[in-house]
């Protein structure tokens, strides 16, 4: 089954098709990515096609009237406006026509020619500061400097294009990014009207100055010049510049000069008005060809693979399209769905959560889900459907606050407990479903009314069941490999295990009842997880020393099981003052250090014949082995050299001046005397302290996934 046709029209069509002030039958989904080219790729961009290159193919897709209400979109913007001061002005849509098209794959190509050629309303406005950045011009200075805005339009500078054709001889050999120039035309809205200092250095000139009276001339004043009709030469479009040019001011000896040469121009204007673009065209929906559920899978298929930006579209970025577009502003403090999620990336950012926009996104649809949608996550077939995305908005809407103070004071409560994302878990999936769960009682608080007393004692509850399962959550959900193979089904299983629980808790009226069913869930998955974490743990051990890394978040908990031992990891030794302190991984024993033990085999060759005798294996296995590493200041840097531990230690302000005692701190974080300083001892003797430091932490460890031992640092 083809779902797709070829064709091409020319190019004037098209943007006529975009930008028709009876209204616009091409259109833009939301779904696609903002408009992002800058006034330079604009102009690069006609250069491009009046050297004759080549405009490249599109990707549209059919729409019929009826179906168009249940997909998000927009017609072309008129202004682009990023000042954050005004709305990007429209083109209307068209109403009502037969069909539409969208284009999924060349919004930045065809917007970039409206703005150029669309007409005298068509332009950017843009802060002073940027136009200084994008067209390499001097920063504006001063008080309000960037505050200061400039509606340009693309205009021809008739004076640069009189020298450059002069001087390179004729207009096919100009460099049009010479001539043309980003313009004020506007006398009214052309600039913002803050004061400025007498010696304001504007990025942009503008055709209303003095100095510049006859000089610039709208380049879509020759593109609506250049008239695709049969059999128009050049003298005709003489005829026509002359009175034109005398419109703009330009001086007689100026028009002698460009005449010739501005026909020829619009003549190649005429030739990219009739240039050929070849498309795609996607069919719209046919329920004699297809059923809605394969045709909107495709459909949302060919979105997430195919973009300008060569960058797939994701699934995120088509749920916040819809979100975007029906968000009610007036019921969150007239604050749009883009600034309530930037305002709740931000806080979440402080509280050492920082995503981007598609994981914000998603951990939103997914406490949703949990609320509101039985648990079923938002599929590829529902992004197309208005009717399953549409409420997604409106509760969002009405449940905003609740949702996002949760977020941010959840995301809290883990950071106060040490956690970092992307240091202690990976997995967005982990703090999503802490948080989701932690909704569940967010919720019910907002949805009943309690005296003060009782809302205090349920917060602190809440907050009391959240603290006792926040750190096995985050720890055997990662050591069990749940995020692994088959992640999405792991992840929509526990979804709908709290949307099952909330269908229960929302019933409930008594708070107690709320928090004994919260305390049931988490214990329930912290159980399950509980077998397969401590096989990790029983075969954690790697060969090579740039792996022993991987031992860092089991050795961040052990240190924290036992006070004393806790104590003494967190005193801040250091080599030097300088710098802030940064722990990793590192050997207790150095592996060079290793190598000179008596009873150590150097090469293999050395192994012998005595089973008895330490091997390579055998050694490479012990020196970085669990028992033979710490978490210690990144300085020190043993693994590297060839000297014992209390060396470094003996370095140590604390150590020197006698603060503390060597030995005390070693007892104290579990290395034993022979490990601080192995000189004399047999290779094989290291080796045996080494697997029982090694059985012992993993002991320690495996009784903490069952419940059985704390932490002892908070």
């Amino acid at each position: 089954m083809k779902i797709y046709d070829e064709g091409s029209e020319p190019l004037h069509e098209l943007l006529r098709a975009a930008s028709s002030d009876q209204g616009a039958t091409l259109l833009v989904p939301d779904l696609q990515r903002p408009y992002v080219w800058s006034p330079s790729q604009v102009t690069l961009l006609v250069d491009s096609l009046l050297r004759g290159w080549p405009f490249g193919t599109l990707l549209l897709w059919s729409v019929h009237k009826e179906d168009l209400a249940g997909i998000p979109s927009r017609p072309f913007w008129r202004v682009v406006d990023r000042t954050g001061e005004f709305d990007d002005a429209q083109v209307s849509k068209s109403n009502p026509p037969a069909q539409f098209r969208m284009v999924l794959d060349g919004q930045q190509r065809l917007q970039s020619l409206l703005l150029a050629f669309g007409g005298d309303s068509w332009g950017f406005r843009l802060l002073d500061h940027e136009w200084s950045t994008v067209l390499d011009a001097e920063r504006p200075r001063g008080r309000n400097a960037k505050r200061h805005w400039s509606l340009g339009h693309l205009c021809l500078d008739v004076w640069t294009f009189r020298e450059r054709v002069q001087a390179v001889g004729g207009v096919a050999k100009v460099d049009f990014r010479d001539v043309l120039a980003w313009v004020v035309q506007s006398p009214d809205g052309g600039r913002s009207t803050l004061k400025r200092p007498v010696n304001y250095k504007h990025p942009i000139a503008s055709s209303l100055d003095v100095e510049n009276k006859g000089r610039f001339v709208r380049l879509s004043r020759l593109w609506d010049l250049a008239s695709t009709q049969p059999g128009l030469f050049e003298k005709h479009f003489r005829e026509k510049l002359a009175p034109l040019l005398a419109q703009h001011d330009v001086p007689k000896d100026v028009i002698d000069a460009v005449l010739e040469p501005l026909a020829e121009l619009v003549v190649t204007l005429v030739a990219i008005k009739q240039s050929k673009v070849s498309y795609l065209q996607l069919a719209p929906f046919n329920d004699q060809v297809f059923s809605q559920d394969l045709y909107n899978d495709a459909i949302v298929n060919i979105f997430t693979r195919l973009n300008t930006a060569g960058r797939a579209l994701t699934r995120q970025e088509i749920t916040f399209a819809w979100i975007k577009t029906g968000w009610d502003s007036a019921k969150t403090g007239h604050r749009t769905a883009g600034k309530c999620f930037e305002e709740l990336g931000e806080a979440l950012a402080e509280e050492g959560v920082a995503l981007d926009i598609d994981a914000l996104v998603g951990a939103v649809s997914a406490m949703w889900s949990v609320l509101h949608r039985d648990g079923a996550l938002l599929t590829a077939n529902d992004l197309l459907r208005g009717e399953k995305v549409r409420p997604m908005v409106q509760d969002l809407v009405q449940n905003w606050e609740t949702l996002a103070a949760n977020a941010v004071d959840g995301a809290k409560l883990v950071d106060d407990r040490g956690f970092l994302f992307g240091t202690h878990y990976r997995s967005l999936n982990v703090l999503t479903l802490l948080l989701s769960w932690r909704l569940l009682g967010r919720q019910w608080l907002a949805e009943h009314s309690l005296g003060v007393t009782a809302k205090d004692s349920f917060e602190k509850s809440l907050d009391a069941a959240f603290a006792a399962s926040c750190d096995r959550w985050i720890l055997l959900s990662q050591w069990s490999g749940r995020w692994g193979k088959s992640t999405d089904k792991a992840f929509a299983d526990y979804i709908k295990d709290l949307s099952a629980d909330w269908a229960s808790i929302r019933k409930l009226t008594a708070p107690d009842d709320v928090i004994a069913i919260l305390k049931h869930r988490m214990e329930a998955w912290i159980s399950g997880l509980q077998a397969e974490s401590s096989k990790y743990i029983d075969d954690l051990g790697v060969l090579t020393r740039d792996a022993v890394h991987q031992y860092y978040l089991p050795l961040w908990l052990w240190h924290r099981l036992d006070a004393a031992r806790w104590k003494a990891s967190a005193l801040p030794l250091r080599e030097s003052k300088r710098g802030s302190l940064s722990f990793d991984v590192d050997h207790v024993v150095a592996v060079k250090l290793w190598e000179t033990l008596q009873g150590a085999p150097q090469t293999a060759a050395e192994e012998g014949e005595d089973e008895s005798a330490l091997t390579m294996e055998d050694l490479s296995t012990t020196m970085n082995a669990l028992g033979n590493c710490c978490l210690l200041e990144k300085s020190f840097n043993i693994a590297k050299g060839a000297e014992p531990l209390r060396a470094f230690l003996d370095r140590v302000h604390e150590f020197k001046t006698g603060a503390l005692k060597v030995n005390d701190w070693a007892k104290a974080i579990g290395v034993d005397a022979d490990l601080v300083d192995p000189s004399g001892k047999t290779a094989a003797a290291i080796r045996l302290v080494v697997e029982g430091r090694t059985a012992k932490m993993k002991t320690e460890l495996k009784e903490y996934i069952a419940g059985t031992r704390q932490r002892a640092d908070i």
